[in-house]
């Protein structure tokens, strides 16, 4: 019997890479889908930035948790 507590607080892990030309809106696509901001005028990313975000399903046999890894 799968305990749904712990199911929590082991999220599936996925990462995701976003590749592309410089300033095509990378950064400012997942500003939005992580934090839910936009800036208009944003600065280049250098090198690699990272971030996560947390997706929480309710399905009718069990909840799920995902962390996902957003590379740029």
């Amino acid at each position: 019997m799968r305990n749904s507590s712990t199911e929590l607080n082991n999220p599936q892990s996925f990462k995701v890479i976003l590749t592309g030309d410089s300033g095509v809106g990378k950064t400012s696509i997942v500003n939005r889908y992580t934090k839910n901001i936009f800036k208009d005028n944003i600065m280049s990313t250098a090198g690699v930035s990272f971030t996560s975000k947390i997706l929480e399903f309710q399905d009718i046999q069990k909840n799920c948790k995902l962390d996902v890894n957003l590379l740029i």
